[in-house]
């Protein structure tokens, strides 16, 4: 069977349009009739000629006007002039016979369909065209009545007022939405809310790809004059074409009303909203020009359909030969429609090649909410110094993201604000100077600016998350590489000191990095606050001391306080090694460490078991995923939390083969019964950042604080052999094994 010439959609477009066009020549025939007639009685051959050569500069302007839109579509993607000159023309074909300039969104489709970009953007770019056109053309207008002293009421006056109007506003909300106005930014981020979650990251994606788009395009200055210019050249096209058809149709005008005249065309045009229709067309130019000169009869009639003609048939014709004929190249991208590397697919971000939205829906989160390292990533976007491929969630006060500089180098950014940049710094400085260090990222550059600093990483594409390949791997395999980091750990990085009592560093370290930090996310979060006030508290089920009923306790436990302060200390530690910071290379199947944060007063390996029980035995990566929001309750008038504890059994397991095979190799028996304690510490001194950008999952952190210190306490009030329990698991032959 041989092929089809036209692609379905060439047939659809082809179908659609000439139906349209037939539709209007039916419902329009009389008129059309009549405006024929009035031109083959009044016109000679002199006449025609002259219209011809009017047509001409018209159809000129056309293409200066493609021209222009394609200045705004090049900053996405470098087209043809031909293309946009095409598809203008086929707009112009719909607006024809449709009302409320339907062609511009067939144009604006036709164009991001054939370029594979944005179409929300291109049809801002189009509509934004049009908005300047009308506030041109009022402006001038209004202007022109008070220079001539013309009528300053009537019909045509007060549509030119209204339309300008209009038009400013449009420009303006369009204009504060591309400045990213908190506003407008909220109202955008609660609307897209109600959506499920896959429409909310295409919205979200499309809007922020029209602030991008437009950012990236103003700062520009060269396109922008360009723009201007081809705007005013294109406009001199049509008031030229209108003065020839003026001067065709009235040989002898005063000056004042050759003006009027002349405007009219684009009087009557820029400001409709209507179709085409030659008779709605005479009569407003009639209108027009007989509500400001004396001039009137037939002569109008023949001069609005002699400018009907100019502003419509030229561009009918191009229009139904453009239909079958595709003389414009596609796209001078040589990346288009072939399969794009990780660099290429995200560096143009108004591209639509393939649908990236799904991997930015946190920084879209962010953006939107106006988060100040967001914004930062946006404006290093717009400014071309960067590329986001990946936006990943943090649980501090970093954002880490995967990014390219657009030479095809992927690498891992981490940024923070400038309070924050000693910590960054400090990771910088420990991971630089354990370069020779194979188990751990390498560090690549470090950058500080007026907002905050960065640091770049490498990015190894072979590796995957620890916690994926513990899940996909079995059980043995996955307890292996978590021995394998803690051998590294212990041979490469540690200077374990004697096992030694520190009072003091833990009598700061428990007031600075935890009670004051829970106090303060309580003053920003009533429901937390509400929480601490009463002295039990009701966890997924089961009753707890709260948190100064806990702590109390603790202190009133000697043996407990003292298990706190007595450990072995070390001058260089990880001090944030969770699961998530831990990957493994699937090539080598070696263990690779990323993100250290040695800034902690207690400075020991007991700190990095502890960030490494966070993972397992609470789930971290399991709750940091889940942002389900969590209410206060009450229970026989005990405050109660109730969330979902997603922790796999697989982490279980795992706990328990730290708990009985690796910890009791490396920590003494109160380094050991610490863990918890500090676990619970890290779980509530990271509500402060939870309050920040995730109220609704605080208390859900906060019961598991709660649980990790009444579970350190209960190990007080144990039987040796029920200690071994105290993680919630049984012991295993195969871990042991």
């Amino acid at each position: 069977m041989p092929s089809l010439r036209y692609s379905r959609g060439r047939l659809v477009l082809i179908v659609a349009a000439l139906l349209s066009l037939a539709g209007f020549a039916v419902l329009t025939r009389p008129s059309l009739t009549e405006l024929w007639s009035r031109l083959s009685s009044g016109l000679d051959g002199g006449d025609w000629a002259a219209v011809g050569a009017a047509s001409l500069v018209q159809l000129g302007g056309h293409v200066l006007r493609a021209a222009r839109t394609k200045v705004p579509v090049d900053n996405v993607r470098r087209g043809s002039l031909a293309g946009q000159f095409r598809h203008l023309s086929i707009g112009y074909l719909f607006s024809l016979v449709w009302p409320l300039r339907i062609g511009e969104v067939v144009r604006s489709y036709l164009v991001a369909k054939t370029l594979r970009i944005s179409f929300l953007y291109t049809l801002l770019a189009v509509v934004l065209e049009r908005l300047i056109d009308v506030v041109l053309v009022s402006v001038a207008f209004l202007v022109f009545i008070a220079v001539v002293d013309g009528p300053v009421g009537g019909i045509v006056p007060a549509a030119a007022v209204v339309a300008l109007g209009v038009s400013v506003l449009l420009i303006a909300a369009f204009a504060a939405f591309v400045r990213e106005n908190p506003v407008l930014m909220q109202l955008a981020w609660r609307a897209t809310a109600w959506l499920n979650t896959d429409l909310e990251n295409r919205a979200r994606f499309k809007l922020w790809s029209v602030i991008f788009g437009f950012q990236r395009f103003f700062r520009q200055r060269r396109q922008l004059v360009r723009y201007g210019g081809l705007a005013l050249a294109s406009w001199g096209c049509y008031v030229t074409a209108a003065a020839l058809t003026v001067a065709t149709v009235f040989p002898v005008l005063a000056a004042r009303e050759a003006f009027v005249a002349t405007a009219a065309p684009a009087g009557v045009v820029s400001p409709s909203l209507g179709n085409g229709a030659p008779g709605a067309y005479v009569d407003g130019i009639r209108a027009f020009i007989e509500g400001s000169t004396t001039l009137g009869g037939p002569t109008v009639v023949l001069f609005a359909a002699a400018t009907w003609a100019v502003v419509n048939v030229p561009v009918l014709l191009v229009a139904v030969v453009a239909l079958f004929v595709n003389w414009a190249r596609q796209t001078s991208d040589p990346l288009a429609g072939a399969q794009l590397s990780p660099a290429d697919r995200y560096v143009n971000k108004l591209g639509r090649d393939q649908d990236i939205s799904g991997s930015m829906t946190h920084f879209l989160d962010a953006y939107f909410q106006r988060q100040h390292l967001s914004q930062v990533m946006h404006r290093l976007e717009v400014e071309g110094n960067v590329s986001l491929v990946r936006f990943f969630k943090g649980g501090s006060n970093a954002v880490t993201l995967l990014a390219t500089n657009g030479s095809g180098e992927l690498f891992v950014k981490k940024m923070v604000p400038l309070e924050y940049a000693h910590r960054l710094k400090n990771q910088h400085d420990w991971l630089a100077g354990r370069a020779d260090h194979c188990q751990l990222v390498t560090v690549l550059r470090e950058q500080r600016a007026e907002d905050h600093y960065a640091i770049d990483l490498e990015y190894r594409p072979s590796s995957v998350p620890l916690f994926e390949y513990v899940h996909e791997s079995p059980l043995a395999e996955g307890a292996a590489k978590l021995a394998e980091v803690w051998d590294y750990m212990y041979e490469r990085v540690y200077d374990v000191g004697p096992l030694e009592a520190h009072p003091d560093l833990r009598d700061d370290y428990v007031t600075e990095r935890f009670v004051l930090r829970v106090r303060a996310a309580a003053e920003s979060h009533p429901a937390l606050a509400e929480a601490l006030k009463a002295e039990r508290i009701v966890v997924n089920g089961r009753e707890l001391d709260n948190f100064d009923r806990v702590l109390r306790r603790i202190q009133a436990t000697e043996e407990a306080w003292e298990d706190l302060a007595t450990f072995r200390a070390s001058a260089h530690i990880h001090g944030d090694l969770t699961v998530d910071n831990i990957l493994v290379d699937l090539p080598s199947r070696d263990v690779l460490v990323i993100d250290p944060s040695d800034d902690n007063q207690v400075r020991g390996p007991v700190i990095d078991f502890a960030r490494h029980m966070q993972s397992l035995a609470y789930g971290y990566e399991f709750l940091n995923e889940d942002e389900d929001p969590v209410v206060l309750g009450a229970q026989d008038g005990v405050p109660e939390i109730a969330y979902r504890d997603a922790r796999s059994a697989r982490y279980a397991e795992l706990a328990e083969f730290v708990t009985t095979q690796v910890m009791p190799r490396h920590l003494s028996s109160a380094e050991q019964r610490s863990v918890l304690f500090h676990v619970g510490l890290f779980y509530g001194r990271m509500l402060t950042h939870r309050v920040a950008i995730n109220p609704g999952t605080v208390l859900k952190y906060y019961g598991v604080c709660i649980q990790a210190l009444n579970r350190f306490l209960e190990q007080y009030d144990l039987s040796v052999e029920a200690q071994d329990d105290v993680f919630g698991t049984e012991p295993r032959e195969e871990l042991a094994r």
